[in-house]
This record gives structure tokens, sequence and C-alpha cells, in this order.
């Protein structure tokens, strides 16, 4: 009876170290946020546009800002870092928005590799 005794506080020690994992295994299947992308996805999403930094496939966001601010003045106010295909080649791009000071919406859209604007436009 003694080692009864002792085993059943580990055995609800146990036990409750699985709460924990159970509360969080229901944060795969989210719902939707308003772009479409559950939490799981976007996870995915950083994780893969980390690992292109990291490889040096895209250019850090602080360089990328760095460089537009000196060709399209105003306020960011709105990043993105999309994996699209273009011209049958799989590339990563930013896209900004920006209020300019004349009170304007653009979207500027910009090669990761490089830094380039691919488009400029007006966000409506």
């Amino acid at each position: 009876m003694t080692q009864i005794s002792i085993m059943h506080p580990f055995i609800l020690i146990g036990l409750l170290s699985l709460l924990p994992l159970q509360a969080g295994a229901d944060d795969h299947d989210d719902p939707a946020d308003d772009a479409g992308t559950t939490r799981y996805e976007q996870l995915q999403d950083h994780q893969r546009a980390r690992a292109a930094r990291l490889r040096g496939e895209i250019l850090p966001i602080a360089e990328i800002l760095h460089h537009i601010s000196e060709q399209v003045p105003g306020d960011v106010i709105d990043i993105e870092l999309e994996d699209e295909t273009l011209d049958g080649q799989r590339v990563w791009l930013y896209e900004l928005k920006i209020l300019t000071p004349d009170g304007r919406r653009l979207e500027v859209e910009i090669d990761a590799r490089d830094g380039q604007i691919l488009e400029l436009e007006d966000d409506d």
C-alpha cells in the first residue's frame, strides 16, 4: 500500500503535465483570419521567410525600408512578404503600402532579392 500511495502523486503530476499540450493542440485548427490563413500557416510562412533570409535569398526589411525611403517619400503603413511566381520563376516580393505626405496611399511591389521597385501604383 505504501508503494501505491507513493506512485499516486507521480501519476497525478504526469497527467497534469499533459494539460498544456492538450490546450495548445488546438492552435493548428484556429479559424482562418481575414487573409484566409490560419495561425499555423502563418507560422510556416514566417519560418519559410526566415529561412530564405538566412540563405541570402532576400534582403532584410530594414535595408529595403532604407532604400525605398530615398525613392518614395511617406510613411510605411503596411508590409507584406509574399512568395510568388513571376515569369515561371519563384520569387519573394515585399509589398509596401505607403501614405504619402499629400495623403495618397501607394502600393509598392519590391523584388526582395535586390530591392528593385517592380511596381508602384495608387492603392485604391
